[in-house]
């Protein structure tokens, strides 16, 4: 079971008219896609992350909601997958090179990453604040690629940053069924 949070229109269109990768961000941790965790917690709260909607550059403000879906692979599509049970130095690599910009992974020659979606379904931990910032510093040019100290990215005493699964193709999609969306009932309990 997965949840993905979001706001009331796009749980709608989720639930009446499927899920639509045109409507992706680039730079995720693991490239465009649909993003979802067993975490309905985790969800909630990016929920209430996203609770303003923006149409032609006026912002109003949508209750949250989550959408929830059983994921069941299915072993005829032959789906490419990657995975990291735990965050690590190749998983905090991953994801900055998916948050680095197509002229940096030129320059540099960096393959290990998803942004041309080579990858149906990415699982791993969910990435801070940190690594935003270390990508920033790559794409500015403050920092180099090779420079970059992975273990800033590691959680100390066996913290987790929470699951996520991504979505990156039509075939991965069609392993996703059962949508629900419900309203995020009691928003004081994520409220920090």
């Amino acid at each position: 079971k997965l949840y993905h949070g979001t706001n009331y229109s796009s749980a709608v269109s989720i639930c009446s008219n499927g899920i639509d990768l045109r409507y992706s961000k680039p730079y995720l941790d693991f490239g465009p896609g649909f993003y979802a965790t067993p975490s309905y917690h985790h969800a909630a709260l990016t929920a209430l992350e996203g609770q303003i909607k923006s149409t032609n550059g006026i912002e109003e403000k949508e209750e949250p909601y989550i959408v929830q879906f059983e994921y069941i692979p299915l072993p005829e599509l032959e789906l490419k997958l990657i995975a990291f049970p735990r965050h690590g130095a190749e998983w905090g690599a991953f994801v900055l090179n998916n948050r680095l910009t197509s002229e940096i992974l030129s320059q540099y020659g960096i393959e290990n990453h998803n942004q041309d979606c080579r990858y149906d379904i990415c699982i791993g931990e969910i990435a801070d604040g940190t690594i935003v910032n270390i990508a920033y510093q790559v794409n500015s040019g403050i920092l180099l690629p090779k420079n970059v100290n992975y273990e800033k990215f590691l959680k100390k005493n066996d913290e987790s940053y929470g699951q996520q699964y991504s979505f990156h193709s039509k075939k991965s999609i069609s392993c996703i069924i059962g949508l629900s969306c419900d309203i995020i009932k009691n928003k004081e309990r994520y409220i920090k």
